[in-house]
């Protein structure tokens, strides 16, 4: 960008060359400006201005007016030098690459950077002193005289990125005993948001430091009686807990609390994510799905990859992040979260391993879990950092530990659907397509062993089910057993993977997921799992399973539906159903194991016996 060209969001939306102003035009094309520069160099499609200009009520002109405003703004902060390389073409869309000291919101940013990295150095003064230089920077409401529903989102975000650096400034004055001066600062803060709690406590904090005991009190008063009467609700336990300490004349409330050691600097952004997978193959698709919804953005994106134990999950998660490193560099930070090995870790530990990444030291560590993720988010802010999360059990475990700052995103792995956790982009993940299994196995035991025999190393692949944890099985005994052929190899996981039974010793891990996915059946899934598996037929309906399970229909359905859920059944054409062909080898064997002899053949004969009414239904 052109030297001179500078730009403020952090008020009226405007720009300079020098000394003089531009023009910038209408409020929309000023909001097209405004949604470049807050995407921090990242091109943005034609469709994507659109939609942030007009969501689903955009003109049927809509993409010749944004090409219009793109054309009247590179002229508007064009010089005749640098042409158009102010606002840049660049595939289909278009981006604005500017140094963070011309653009207000980007150097605040940078400041508050700054300003958190000398606080964990124990550098309290200078932190304090730069965050409110930072605040500094803004000049009214932010995004003004620009116009869209992406405008309108972005502004509430601005705004309380703007409060939050004022909480962490005054909550550091207070430390260094600043009391009186952060009073007028505050007040004018509350004045536009008055129901803002944490300001109130840094309020009533600073009066009662600064003598005003009463006026601290009223404060609690006024705000106790604006929540019941706006929202009906109490002041939060922390301004609960304050007033009390103040009428009590608490003494540990009389000064500033004793400064923390200072924490190490971090020398190199963290990169933890494993490697990949020794034979990583497709998922192309899966690829670039999780790559366009991690793109940066004015929100934090999180995808979350579910499907049955060994499919694959956390090697495309895995690769994935590998894929995006250079958008995120500010770190990748990695845990296993334990749901297979039922050692679930906690999001307290994980918070902790993540801080020490960014140097914060072990004394400076919150004990109490909500204080943890608190000063995770502050380590956050202004980074831009992926969290890869593997092996999640549910969504409590996950909440704390994901990103409140935009520019940094998630990526979570599971074997449920956690409903309770919202806005995320959820994918599926089922077994590898034919061709893509059979490259896995050639990659790992060898392409001219593997393709020597390729009509049998198919129906090897096949045996697995495609499941790439099969696959990788059947590799290893083909690596560890060089006289064998692929047909040895075939024979031998047939005979052990679908005989009636057996212990299955060299199969154990291609069982392991089964078995976990099982144990987590309630009694009547867990039957229905089995005897569902008894019949010969590749199909399956309600009416065929109801008959299995001497249930009504209805009930058999769900029950049906429940196993989808759980990835032990695949949902097929016409609302029939039926198993992976690994899946119902082991089912049929846990049916005459668990179930019992005279219960399955039971089950078959009401099955036989009402195979043509279910036919006809």
């Amino acid at each position: 960008m052109s030297t001179g060209l500078r730009f403020s969001l952090l008020g009226p939306v405007r720009a300079w060359r020098g000394e003089t102003e531009l023009d910038l035009g209408a409020p929309q094309q000023r909001a097209v400006l405004s949604f470049l520069l807050l995407r921090d160099g990242e091109a943005a499609s034609v469709e994507e201005i659109v939609d942030a200009l007009w969501a689903e009520r955009a003109p049927g002109s809509a993409l010749s007016i944004v090409r219009t405003y793109i054309c009247r703004l590179r002229r508007s902060v064009s010089s005749a030098e640098d042409d158009d390389r102010v606002i840049r073409s660049s595939g289909g869309g278009y981006a604005i690459t500017a140094e963070p000291k011309h653009v207000d919101w980007t150097a605040f940013r940078e400041m508050v950077r700054e300003a958190q990295a000398l606080r964990l150095r124990g550098n309290l003064a200078e932190a304090a002193d730069l965050l409110r230089n930072s605040l500094s920077l803004w000049k009214g409401a932010p995004l003004g005289g620009a116009r869209g529903d992406y405008v309108d989102q972005e502004r509430a975000r601005l705004v309380q990125r703007r409060v939050a650096t004022l909480e962490e400034q005054v909550a550091l004055d207070l430390e260094l005993g600043r009391h009186a001066e952060v009073i007028d600062d505050l007040t004018a803060f509350i004045a536009a948001e008055p129901m803002r709690e944490r300001l109130r406590e840094l309020q009533m904090t600073a009066l009662y430091r600064s003598g005003r005991q009463a006026e601290a009190l009223a404060v609690y008063d006024e705000v106790r009686r604006l929540l019941a009467a706006e929202l009906g609700i109490d002041p939060c336990a922390e301004l609960q807990d304050l007033y009390v300490r103040i009428l009590r004349a608490d003494p540990d409330l009389a000064g500033p609390a004793p400064r923390p050691a200072p924490a190490p600097t971090v020398e190199r952004p963290p990169a933890q994510v494993p490697a990949v997978p020794p034979g990583f193959v497709g998922r192309g698709a899966e690829l670039a799905d999780i790559q366009n919804t991690l793109r940066p953005s004015g929100w934090t994106p999180v995808v979350a990859i579910i499907g049955l134990g060994g499919v694959g999950k956390t090697a495309l998660a895995v690769k994935a992040a590998h894929s995006m490193r250079d958008r995120f560099p500010d770190g990748q930070v990695y845990a296993d979260l334990g749901a297979s090995t039922g050692r679930s870790v906690s999001p307290a530990t994980v918070l902790a391993s993540f801080l020490r990444a960014f140097g914060v030291p072990e004394e400076r560590l919150p004990v109490r879990l909500e204080e943890r993720a608190a000063l995770w988010r502050t380590v956050l802010a202004d980074r831009r950092v992926l969290i890869l999360l593997d092996d999640a059990i549910d969504a409590d475990q996950v909440h704390h530990l994901l990103p409140a700052a935009p520019g940094c995103a998630a990526i979570v792995t599971t074997w449920r659907h956690m409903m309770d956790l919202s806005g995320v982009r959820w994918i599926r993940l089922e077994a590898l397509p034919p061709g893509d299994a059979l490259e896995m196995l050639a990659r790992l035991a060898g392409r001219r062993r593997v393709l020597g025999e390729r009509t049998t190393a198919v129906e090897l692949v096949e045996l697995c089910s495609h499941q790439p944890l099969g696959v990788r099985v059947a590799a290893d005994l083909l690596q560890v057993r060089p006289h064998w052929t692929v047909r040895q190899v075939r024979l031998r996981l047939e005979d052990e993977l679908y005989r009636p039974a057996g212990t299955n010793e060299d199969c154990a891990l291609i069982e392991a997921p089964l078995l976990r996915a099982q144990s987590r059946l309630d009694a009547h899934q867990a039957t229905a799992f089995r005897l569902a598996a008894l019949p010969d037929q590749g199909e399956l309906t309600p009416e065929a399973v109801a008959a299995l399970l001497d249930l009504p229909r209805p009930q058999a359905h769900r029950l049906l539906e429940s196993l989808v859920d759980a990835h032990l059944l695949l949902a097929g054409p016409r609302g029939t159903y039926r198993y992976q062909r690994l899946v119902k080898a082991f089912a049929r064997r846990q049916a005459w194991a668990h179930e019992g002899v005279e219960r399955c053949d039971a089950a078959l004969h009401r099955f036989l016996s009402q195979r043509p009414k279910a036919a006809t239904a």
